[in-house]
């Protein structure tokens, strides 16, 4: 069951949830819900069967659970996702997403179990979800029970005689409300930030002469509950991509999986995306777990140098972080941060370990079997300290200088010449790796594009890519996506061949991760791969 959210009610589709056109069509009954399409809304008073939700066709290695409107209900009658939430006070387009979305399902497990012309009583459907509801804070609990009273009263308002309200009747909503928010997945559409008027005529690319680079943002356009997708474990690091086709929730491996192997995909934050302790924190607050997957076991090296600053020693490539590491005898890192206990992590096989992470901690690597503590401030190469404090700040005050580009749609030589130099300055304080340097290198590369100067747009796009393939991999999708940026600024500069390698590239990449659904999900790669073509 899925229900768009608030921010997109005005410009996408409440069906298929992708952008609607000049002309929508609305709901015959009220004015809330608009379309793309005539089909669109009658396929919203569709029929859905009750297993769909859970069902999984597997195709190689794609498995796709997918909601389908056109199979009829035991009674062959029309399921109106939105004929409950219609007239009165138009409540559901008031209440939260979530909770709107509890009365759909509510509606559906009614339809379904109604008999004919008589009264039941009203049960909540079993969903075999966790809810975590002892761990929520007492003011959600109170908010939720506030909700749940007034979705009740609109529910009650709706079946009126028809349904025998019990006395567990508020609890199960309650609970079914907190199973939503624990267990929800955001229905995402990939969109240009590019809204000018080449992106009617190329969708989302520029080719012309000092024209954006190529960007694309993913957009939460609405939420779901797919209850097999539930079920699969989080991993900071997934073998599995996640994406959608209208309602349906595709799920493609990304990589070989081994028989009897877990298939995990990621509930949000991922490695090279946030720090081990954000990605924990992250989890906790909205999944209520403690990530144990096997990049938050083990030492690696995007943890280690993406919030970290430079050694002072010219000739080391140690890391120098906010954090505190203690290795023990038995090889395992205790991680700190400001004196509270973050995480243990494994230290990774030394014969194993690249040049990279070797360079960038070589103390913690080296001398297995000894007790070793590494302050915040010092290098975890050669031991040598910083100012932190002093660090940080200036750090802060040259990043904020140079995301002053973000925000002037025309620039000025001097703007850019200002961030520049702050970038020459984070240089010096920023480890070469840090997740810090690649945004400036991007902002700026963004800069010069915008004022026609390929040559060094492009050479800051690349300088952005060589550090975020540290910090993921090189064929992680984040990657794909800065490569097309850098396809742009290549067809402006008219450098074909360079421009259909590095499609090319991308374009791999992107098959990894969407197979032959690429053109669907990234509605402009059909037009660039032309225009790569014909430069």
């Amino acid at each position: 069951m899925q229900i768009i959210m608030k921010s997109s009610r005005e410009t996408h589709c409440h069906f298929c949830f992708s952008e609607t056109p000049a002309d929508v069509v609305f709901c015959p009954s009220c004015t809330i819900p608009i379309y793309c399409s005539k089909r669109c809304q009658e396929q919203s008073a569709g029929h859905i069967s009750r297993d769909e939700d859970t069902n999984l066709g597997y195709s190689t290695n794609v498995a796709n659970l997918s909601i389908t409107s056109s199979c009829k209900s035991p009674r062959s009658k029309l399921f109106a996702e939105h004929r409950h939430e219609c007239g009165g006070a138009h409540w559901a387009a008031v209440l939260p997403a979530d909770v709107v979305l509890a009365g759909r399902i509510i509606a559906h497990s009614i339809v379904k179990r109604m008999p004919s012309g008589k009264s039941f009583a009203f049960s909540g459907p079993n969903l075999d979800l966790v809810h975590h509801y002892d761990q929520h804070s007492p003011a959600n609990k109170l908010e939720s029970h506030i909700y749940a009273i007034v979705l009740l009263l609109c529910l009650q308002n709706h079946y009126r005689s028809d349904l025998l309200w019990t006395e567990d009747s508020l609890s199960q909503l309650v609970l079914l409300i907190f199973q939503i928010k624990v267990n929800s997945i955001a229905i995402v559409c990939m969109r240009s930030m590019d809204r000018g008027p080449e992106h009617t005529i190329n969708r989302g690319f520029y080719v012309a002469e000092g024209a954006k680079m190529c960007s694309v943002e993913q957009v939460r356009v609405a939420q779901a509950l797919y209850v097999s997708g539930s079920l699969f474990n989080h991993s900071c690091q997934p073998n599995v991509h996640a994406y959608f086709l209208s309602r349906a929730f595709v799920l493609r491996t990304t990589e070989f999986i081994k028989s009897g192997s877990p298939v995990e995909l990621s509930y949000g934050p991922q490695v090279g995306e946030m720090h081990i302790s954000e990605r924990q924190k992250s989890l906790q607050e909205n999944y209520y777990f403690s990530c144990q997957c096997s990049s938050c076991s083990e030492l690696n090296l995007s943890d280690l140098v993406m919030n970290s600053f430079c050694c002072p020693q010219s000739n080391c490539l140690g890391a120098i972080s906010e954090s505190t590491y203690y290795r023990s005898k038995e090889n395992f890192v205790n991680v700190s941060l400001g004196g509270s206990y973050v995480c243990k992590l494994s230290l990774p096989d030394v014969s194993k370990v690249d040049m990279d992470m070797e360079n960038v901690a070589k103390s913690l690597l080296q001398n297995s079997g000894v007790s070793l503590n590494i302050d915040h401030g010092c290098c975890m190469s050669c031991r040598s300290c910083i100012d932190l404090s002093s660090a940080l700040a200036t750090s802060h005050r040259e990043e904020s200088t140079i995301d002053r580009l973000k925000k002037h749609t025309f620039l000025d030589k001097t703007l850019i010449t200002e961030a520049l130099q702050s970038l020459k300055q984070l240089k010096k304080l920023r480890h070469p790796y840090s997740k810090a340097l690649a945004q400036a290198e991007d902002t700026i590369a963004e800069a010069f594009a915008k004022v026609g100067d390929q040559e060094l747009a492009r050479k800051h796009c690349e300088a952005s890519i060589q550090i975020l393939e540290k910090l993921y991999h090189p064929k992680h999708i984040i990657i794909a996506h800065e490569l097309i940026k850098l396809v742009s600024i290549l067809l402006s500069l008219g450098d074909g061949a360079s421009a259909a390698a590095t499609f090319a590239q991308a374009e791999a990449i992107f098959s990894l991760y969407y197979g032959s659904h690429v053109e669907k999900v990234l509605t402009y790669m059909g037009a660039l791969k032309k225009a790569v073509i014909d430069v």
